[in-house]
């Protein structure tokens, strides 16, 4: 133990010594002998360097002299360089965000700065850059690169090349004028990340036909630009152009652009006029996210995708005309497009996850080619009344209409392989879940929806007109949100083995709760937020798995259980939180599909249930006991429900 000791008193002694401070600055141990400058204890604004003339070269510091080699991360941020102070040529690399948001006069590379790092000099406020005409890597752009005819901007800097925009210098004036416009020369292929980052003058950056790329972030949060036009053959990043709230009026892609990427023109709230190419394939994620202002959309003939969150937020947005080619719209996409009142998907293949998510005038959709919807795609869209799915739909998302209250018309198509559980939950003005005639999957009885061979219930409609719910005996599992924000009031589970995550959740009217003999597993929050419930009986024996109720219901209801099992569910953590619990005498239950009472299904059950679908057996007690499916009537849905109970017990 005393080894442990003083091996951690080593450690922390040896990290201690990594890192020190001298002459006002911090300072980090990089080798034997070489240091860098670190950014200040007080990372605030604040706290930041301040009245920079020079940069050090070396430091004394406990008896030994080191050299610095370099600028570490966000060292400068926020800084006040007062004058031009040139890094020594002992200055091999600069780290990311060095100089983030630093203001001043100027900074000079050295001779031996050959590296870099992410974002240098993003959002600075210098008048200019200089550099050391020696060093390998970096130069500055002079009259002499300028083709004749191009205004010249002093102090940009750039690659040994000249052929990439490292950083432009954002408090630059030509002569006692900020400059506004800047036409980038000629000469320039690539704009590097963060290059005009936050720069809050210029008002329009023209961009020629040879720029290649534009990089990340290059022109993040530039205040005052007003328009952006983006030639055919120029390559875009993720967040180019984001955080330009304020004044971008316009933005122009020219034909040739395939992609924009994501977040590249995020958060233009003020953009009225969006052109986009017929060219383009792909729209990136949240790429035209919060587009506060434009009002109609045309997607281009070639668009392929729209990536989640593309048009999120765009709340004037009353039209959007989709092409014919469009496959993929993810999640999110028109999120909170509040202006919107109708949508046609036309050929859209998939809808991702919350697609529409609380489009709140949103009233109808149509579609001719959709194939499948992710989870929720029209969550909380309060105003939509009508879904006209298409034949080629295979497969529908969990919770597809979650709280759409004005829905009455979403018919499932008979195509439909897959309808996720909680298909209609929160839809309180449907009374009765729709399904074409022909479906192979799935069955309606009395408005729920079940798998077809009635073991699952699938989803409650919105408001049953029957408020005293039974489950019908063939049902084993409840699905997630299944029933939820359901208007029953009273819930007889008599055979159901499984209920699902927040099943019943929000049904705020329910007041009575049977579950039978079968159900060991009621998952959490199955009937969170019921706080009517004034009655729970179990009939299993042995505390199902869960239990879980509002605590007001643990000490308004009454819990009843099998006689003798009243001490196993007072120990249980989560049954045992009832205040009142009773013991009542069980009737043991009959034998489902047992039509003859001899304790068994076989062939002679079947052949009852055919008999009756014949007429030839009229006995009340023995149909209600062939209705299996709780459709009240027996047909042949009620054979085959006998045929797989035998099936299931050999």
């Amino acid at each position: 133990m005393k080894h442990l000791t003083l091996l951690s008193i080593a450690a922390l002694a040896s990290l201690s010594a990594s890192a020190f401070t001298s002459g006002g600055y911090n300072y980090t141990i990089v080798s034997d002998n070489e240091v860098e400058i670190a950014r200040p204890t007080d990372t605030s604004e604040e706290g930041a360097y301040h009245d920079i003339i020079s940069f050090p070269s070396s430091v004394t510091y406990g008896g030994k002299t080191y050299t610095v080699v370099g600028i570490g991360e966000r060292a400068f941020q926020y800084a006040e360089i007062a004058g031009s102070p040139a890094m020594p040529s002992s200055y091999r690399y600069v780290r990311d965000f060095a100089f983030f948001q630093a203001y001043g006069v100027a900074v000079k590379l050295g001779p031996n700065v050959t590296e870099l790092g992410m974002g240098v000099f993003a959002g600075n406020q210098f008048s200019n850059f200089l550099c050391d005409l020696n060093n390998p890597n970096y130069s500055l752009i002079y009259p002499a690169d300028m083709e004749e005819g191009e205004t010249w901007v002093g102090g940009v800097l750039a690659n040994k090349a000249k052929d990439t925009i490292i950083a432009f210098p954002g408090n630059k004036k030509n002569n006692s004028t900020y400059v506004y416009t800047y036409d980038v020369p000629k000469r320039i292929k690539h704009i590097a990340n963060h290059a005009f980052n936050r720069n809050p003058y210029l008002r329009k950056v023209n961009f020629h036909e040879g720029v290649e790329d534009i990089g990340e972030y290059a022109f993040y949060e530039c205040g005052n630009l007003m328009s952006v036009e983006i030639p055919g053959g120029t390559k875009l990043s993720y967040g180019a152009f984001a955080a330009n709230e304020f004044k971008l009026q316009q933005i122009i892609i020219h034909e040739g652009v395939k992609e924009i990427p994501g977040y590249c023109f995020f958060d233009a709230a003020v953009c009225t006029d969006l052109q986009l190419p017929a060219s383009l394939e792909v729209i990136g994620e949240a790429a035209f996210s919060n587009l506060e202002a434009i009002t109609t959309l045309n997607l281009p003939e070639g668009l392929l995708a729209c990536d989640p969150m593309a048009f999120a937020n765009c709340t004037a947005l009353t039209q959007v005309n989709v092409n014919d080619k469009l496959e993929f719209i993810g999640s999110n996409c028109f999120m909170r497009c509040n202006a919107l009142e109708s949508f046609d998907l036309k050929n859209t293949q998939y809808l991702g996850s919350t697609a529409f998510n609380s489009c709140a005038a949103l009233k109808t959709v149509t579609a001719a080619g959709l194939v499948e919807t992710d989870r929720a795609a029209f969550y909380n869209c309060t105003a939509l009344e009508t879904v006209t799915f298409p034949e080629t739909l295979k497969k529908i998302g969990p919770v597809a209409f979650m709280k759409c209250r004005s829905l009455i018309n979403a018919m499932i198509p008979a195509s439909v392989e897959v309808v996720g559980d909680g298909y209609a939950c929160g839809a309180t003005a449907l009374t009765a879940i729709q399904l074409a005639e022909g479906n192979q999957n799935y069955v309606v009885v009395d408005g729920v929806l079940y798998t077809k061979d009635m073991k699952h219930l699938v989803s409650l409609p919105g408001s049953l007109n029957n408020t005293e719910f039974t489950v019908p005996a063939t049902v084993e599992t409840i699905g997630e949100q299944a029933c939820r924000w359901s208007n029953i009031t009273k819930l007889d589970a008599a055979n159901v083995k499984v209920i699902g995550l927040t099943a019943f959740g929000d049904c705020s009217a329910l007041t009575e709760v049977t579950f039978g003999a079968a159900c060991d597993s009621i998952n959490d929050n199955a009937f969170g937020i019921c706080p009517a419930i004034v009655k729970v009986t179990s009939l299993n024996p042995a505390p199902p798995i869960g239990g879980v109720f509002v605590d007001g219901v643990y000490t308004a209801a009454t819990l009843y259980v099998p006689r003798g099992s009243k001490e196993a569910y007072a120990a249980h953590e989560n049954w045992g939180k009832f205040t009142t619990i009773e013991e009542i005498d069980v009737e043991q239950p009959g034998v489902p599909g047992d039509l003859n009472g001899d304790g068994k299904v076989d062939v002679s059950d079947v052949n009852i249930a055919i008999n009756i679908i014949l007429g030839q057996d009229t006995d009340d007690a023995i149909k209600a006991l062939a209705d299996l499916n709780g459709d009240n009537k027996v047909d042949v849905s009620d054979v085959n429900s006998l045929i797989n109970i035998i099936l299931k017990s050999n």
